[in-house]
């Protein structure tokens, strides 16, 4: 039996665990042509419409950015669109569902620069980062296609079947809007969703495919636990707690934040970063200390920390760690995506897709998710936080 702590606001789908035997590899349609099921408006609802079997912008400078349902790390991908005279529009990647996705993840540009030079901002370029190796996009008034292969922090874009992004590494360039702001792509959202750009102009999408090459691809269904407040959580002990650009973050501490809800047997995922010598936790399975003066939790805690070279970011603290040598993969002030599974006493975690802890615990078998703020002076960010209810 489940227990409900309090009421929460946010629902869980409950699926069976054979949704998570998805074949990696397979082509399939991200836009049905018809309708724009598996797609979210981040701006005006009816900013966006379907005609001709197309994706369009009906009220174009009020739509955002239209991005799907689900998150992708690894894939290849296909889209064309049509570009207008002067048109301005980009495809989004890894970018999280806060913030502007183009430097939340980046952005392919769509841009009507045909005949001009390559530049950081030019159509086909990874916007304010990697300008294209050459100019191939068509004069406005046509079609074009982008094909993306993304793999780890590998790119390989063709524009109109002319390669443009030759294995581009997502490596140190990148800035926010100007050079004083530097922002490396390699800092940036490790999966995410594909979006595309209403900047005011008359475009249209179609043919949109993705092959997910992803090791872990994201099950349907997934449900957000955070909102742009801190509706269905409650906090303890010391630290801040506060949504800022569709990011929990936590600072200072120690102290906790929990959810209202109580889970046993789940799929957890989440975008996470922490600061320079920064240390947080994502607890599950836990309840609130009973005891006075000590703040830490009672449950199991998916580690987050670079520097402990025993209980380091994937580990479940002092209680399961990988096999072999392993070593943190991930580093500070930079994004990276987190991912648990707890099904009965089998307890498996991820980081970027990459497999640490997989093992079996028997203490706790249902509680609260919780989130560590651990010390003055620290800093931790957590976004598109999605469970999965697992059912028998």
């Amino acid at each position: 039996m489940k227990r409900l702590m309090t009421a929460c606001v946010i629902g869980v789908s409950v699926v069976s665990a054979g949704a998570f035997a998805q074949e990696t590899g397979t082509w399939q349609q991200l836009f049905n042509g018809e309708d724009l099921t598996g797609w979210i408006s981040t701006g005006a609802q009816d900013a966006w419409g379907v005609e001709n079997g197309e994706i369009v912008t009906v009220k174009p400078g009020t739509g955002g950015w239209l991005r799907t349902d689900r998150m992708f790390r690894d894939f290849e991908l296909t889209i064309e669109f049509f570009m207008p005279e002067g048109g301005n529009s980009g495809l989004g990647l890894r970018g999280s569902s806060g913030g502007d996705p183009a430097f939340t993840g980046f952005e392919i540009q769509m841009l009507d620069t045909h005949g001009e030079e390559p530049g950081l901002r030019n159509c086909g370029a990874i916007y304010e980062a990697v300008p294209p190796k050459r100019m191939a996009v068509n004069e406005p008034g046509s079609w074009n296609e982008y094909r993306v292969m993304l793999t780890g922090d590998t790119l390989n874009v063709w524009l109109n079947d002319v390669p443009i992004h030759v294995d581009t590494k997502l490596d140190e360039r990148g800035i926010f809007r100007s050079e004083e702001n530097p922002l490396p792509l390699s800092t940036r959202a490790t999966t995410g969703y594909i979006a595309v750009q209403d900047h005011g102009h008359s475009f249209r999408y179609r043919n949109i495919r993705i092959r997910d090459l992803s090791p872990d691809p994201e099950p349907q269904g997934m449900t957000h636990l955070i909102g742009s407040d801190l509706s269905g959580w409650f906090t303890l002990d010391d630290g801040t707690w506060m949504v800022e650009n569709g990011a929990l973050i936590g600072r200072d501490g120690p102290g906790h934040i929990f959810t209202e809800r109580s889970y046993d047997d789940f799929e957890l995922r989440a975008l996470v970063k922490v600061n320079s010598r920064g240390n947080s936790g994502m607890y599950f399975r836990t309840v609130p200390s009973e005891q006075e003066g000590f703040p830490w939790p009672t449950g199991y805690e998916a580690q987050v920390d670079q520097h402990d070279p025993k209980n380091f970011t994937g580990c479940v603290y002092d209680r399961a760690w990988p096999e072999g040598d392993a070593a943190p993969i991930t580093r500070d002030n930079a994004w990276f995506d987190y991912r648990i599974r707890a099904e009965g006493d089998h307890i498996q975690t991820w980081i970027n897709g990459v497999p640490f802890v997989d093992t079996t615990l028997s203490d706790f078998s249902e509680g609260h998710f919780a989130l560590q703020t651990h010390h003055e002076g620290n800093e931790i960010m957590y976004k598109d936080i999605r469970v999965l209810e697992l059912g028998d």
